[in-house]
């Protein structure tokens, strides 16, 4: 049996498809998401990426401990902490390189003409989390994204 947040290759010399999880997808339920306020969190990682329509942004994943949940949430909806993806344009034109400026003031990322997205792994925020729905499930979304 996998453990929890794992699964498993079943070790099948014909087979490698199969993958095993600790319970039965079919009985699987959305965990109900961080409650909508604000939060301490660190940026755990970053990656550049592309949208379909070819903008060019940072997609920092944003981490909120366990430790820093509210007393009346449930903590086995996430276990160990929390990950929540952020979108940053870096597009150059006007208006998404001060939204850009913004952002970094609020990491306290440096600033120049040139950006290194690694150098925001660690760095910290308060980010404010509100709720929309995507596929008919309720998620957490970062509205905004302040300094600590």
């Amino acid at each position: 049996m996998a453990k929890k947040d794992q699964v498993s290759l079943v070790d099948d010399d014909e087979n490698d498809s199969i993958i095993e999880f600790s319970e039965n997808i079919a009985e699987a339920e959305a965990p109900e998401p961080l409650p909508e306020r604000e939060y301490v969190a660190s940026i755990e990682s970053v990656t550049r990426a592309s949208s379909q329509k070819g903008s060019v942004y940072a997609a920092p994943i944003f981490f909120v401990k366990e430790e820093d949940y509210p007393a009346d949430y449930d903590t086995n909806n996430a276990p160990g902490g929390k990950k929540i993806r952020h979108m940053v344009m870096l597009t150059d034109d006007g208006p998404s390189r001060h939204r850009l400026r913004k952002f970094c003031e609020a990491i306290g990322a440096p600033m120049s003409k040139r950006i290194d997205l690694s150098q925001w792994v660690g760095l910290e925020a308060k980010i404010t989390i509100k709720h929309d729905t995507y596929e008919g499930v309720t998620r957490e979304r970062i509205s905004k994204v302040d300094m600590v």
